[in-house]
Parts: structure tokens; C-alpha cells; sequence
């Protein structure tokens, strides 16, 4: 596998190399979808299929307003109001409005993708979450990833990750908890194996994104791969990159304007770098990570219970000062919680 492989790649035909890419949204397709043109302009099946799909969307809604209006005014003309008659036939109505609902997203979708066999609609998926971080076009990729055999998975393999790893990063902190072990599941591979993708075969684009495109608990995500593969190679080069000079001599403003999720990243796991460092004998990196937390300024987030407590006093006290509140009525209640954290403390 490569960080680029995917370029090369048709979304649709795996075993070809793209020739052109799709008018409409740019994925790379191959003579294959040459058929399916609009305007004289190349476009994949899916931008070829969508806009039926659209237009069939204002026929469903239309076809639910049809059937909820006339039901509504039947129950309120033909039922009896007594004894909750009317209630439980707009009760009864409601399941026959979400099953239009589901019924006709389902068959919007199977327009869409009118044409595709399972395996060729994976990539595409994973390619529309990677632009546009809508975790719907994840949840469709992996009903459809679960129903590959263990063949038709083997033979799309390397292009799946060449495209999944990437959308993993650049959305990873829309994931849900348990992403691991749903690809675990269904790729039908083992911690070490997925871990090995991440850390070897797309560690120049993982650390980019780390560094330069930070999301939350990717830092994590990263020491968890150096933990897991046994190879610190990966911390090492992720470290050595947010302490080299690009981002040291910043000024204050670009840096808290570019780096302010990563400075965020190492306030919150300062110990975590810090003993990491120790561990791997990296006192330069660590001396500039320390020079970088300085330079940067938390947003004011209480730790603990009674951080919250003094943030409130600050702020009763402030407003007294400006007359916005008197002074002893609003104290009551703060002083009353701080002798109760106070015994709290005490006792524990």
C-alpha cells in the first residue's frame, strides 16, 4: 500500500487505474463509466443516478403530506374525542409516517447506487465521509463492508485502506467509541495488523495531519500505536515534528491561529509527553514542547469542583462591582457549596 495509490485508483472498477475524474465530485473513475455523461462531461454512476434520486425525493414527501393530512383530519372528523380515542389513532399514525420515512430513504438510496454491486459502492462511500464528515455515508460503508466474503474483501483490500485510512484521520474526531472494533470486526484482522496500517504503511500522512491538522485524542491515538506495534519510531518523528523550528518560531497570534487544537492537545496530555520524552531521551523536544505550553492560553474550564466554586465567586463578585447584584443574598449559595467541598476535602 501507498499514501497516493489511492489517485490512481477507480473508485468504482478497484483492479483499473482512473483515467479521468468525475465531473461532479471528483472521484477517479475509469473508462468503465464512460456511459454515464451529462453535458459531455464525464461523471461517475452515483452523480449520474443522483439527481432521479432527487427528483423522486419531492414525489415521497409530497405522497407523506398527502397521506398525513387527510389521516389527520379523518381522526379529528370521524373518531370521538371521549375516552382518548383520538389519541391513540394519532399514536397509530405515527408508525405509519416514520415507515414512509424509512421506505423512502431507503429507496432513494437504492437509486443512487442503481447499478453498483456492494463492493463497488465501498470506496465511493468512504471517499463522500472523507469530504464531507457526515458519518451517515460511514454507517452505509460499513453495513456494506460487513457483507463482502472473505474473497471480494481480499481483492479490494489494498485500495480500501489507500481510502479509509485517510477519511479515518482527517474525520477522526467524529468517530464513534468503538471504530476500532467495528473494523476489526469486519475487515477481520487484529489489533497488531491495523495498528501496523496506521503506524507504517501512512505514517508521513498521520503525523501531518496530527501536527498541522489536529483533532482531539489523535495524540493519543498515536502513542497507542507506538505501544501496540512495539515501535516508537512513529512518537519519536510525531514529537520531533511539533517541536521543530516551523512551529517554535511562530509568532503568538499565527500559532495560537494554526496549532491552537494541537497546543490544546498538550495541555491536556502534558504528563503524557512529558514522561514520554523521558522514556525515549528526547530533552531538546521536551524543553521546546514546555516553551510551547507556555505560549499558550487555556480557555478558563474548571478541573475541579471547586475551581467551578472560585469561578463563580469571581464572577458574583464582579457583577456586585458593576451593581448588578447585591452582596449578601447572592453569596449564600456559593459560600454554602464551598463549605460543602471544603468538608468534602476534609474528610476524604
Amino acid at each position: 500500500m501507498s499514501e497516493t495509490a489511492k489517485e490512481e485508483i477507480c473508485a468504482f472498477h478497484y483492479h483499473n487505474k482512473s483515467t479521468v475524474q468525475c465531473a461532479t465530485c471528483g472521484l477517479p473513475i475509469c473508462d468503465l463509466e464512460e456511459g454515464a455523461t451529462a453535458e459531455g462531461k464525464q461523471i461517475c454512476t452515483i452523480c449520474f443516478n443522483s439527481p432521479k434520486a432527487s427528483k423522486f425525493r419531492k414525489y415521497i414527501q409530497i405522497g407523506t403530506l398527502l397521506v398525513t393530512l387527510p389521516s389527520v383530519i379523518l381522526i379529528f372528523t370521524l373518531v370521538p374525542s371521549e375516552n382518548s380515542y383520538q389519541l391513540w389513532a394519532f399514536l397509530a399514525l405515527i408508525p405509519l409516517m416514520i415507515g414512509l420515512l424509512i421506505g423512502g430513504n431507503r429507496l432513494l438510496t437504492n437509486m443512487a447506487y442503481k447499478g453498483l454491486g456492494k463492493n463497488q459502492m465501498i470506496l465511493p462511500l468512504i471517499r463522500y465521509f472523507e469530504a464531507s464528515g457526515n458519518d451517515q455515508f460511514y454507517k452505509i460503508f460499513l453495513k456494506n463492508l460487513k457483507k463482502l466474503s472473505d474473497e471480494e474483501l481480499e481483492e479490494i483490500r489494498e485500495p480500501l485502506f489507500d481510502y479509509l485510512v485517510p477519511a479515518i484521520l482527517f474525520n477522526y474526531s467524529r468517530l464513534s467509541d468503538n471504530w476500532q472494533e467495528d473494523l476489526l470486526k469486519y475487515l477481520k484482522i487484529d489489533e497488531i495488523a491495523l495498528a501496523k496500517t496506521f503506524a507504517e504503511d501512512f505514517r508521513t500522512l498521520l503525523i501531518n495531519i496530527a501536527v498541522h491538522d489536529a483533532k482531539a485524542d489523535l495524540s493519543k491515538f498515536i502513542f497507542y500505536l507506538g505501544e501496540i506495534t512495539g515501535n516508537d519510531e512513529i512518537i519519536v518523528d510525531y514529537i520531533k515534528a511539533i517541536a521543530s523550528k516551523d512551529i517554535k518560531n511562530l509568532e503568538d497570534d499565527q500559532l495560537k491561529k494554526d496549532y491552537d487544537m494541537l497546543l490544546e492537545e498538550l495541555f491536556l496530555y502534558e504528563e503524557i509527553f512529558y514522561s514520554v520524552c523521558d522514556r525515549l531521551n528526547l530533552p531538546k523536544e521536551k524543553e521546546a514542547l514546555a516553551a510551547l505550553l507556555k505560549r499558550y492560553e487555556p480557555p478558563p474550564v474548571p478541573k475541579s469542583a471547586m475551581d467551578a466554586i472560585k469561578i463563580q465567586r469571581d464572577q458574583v463578585l464582579q457583577m456586585q462591582r458593576q451593581g448588578l447584584v447585591s452582596s449578601k443574598e447572592d453569596f449564600e449559595l456559593t459560600d454554602e457549596k464551598e463549605a460543602e467541598t471544603d468538608k468534602t476535602t476534609e474528610e476524604s
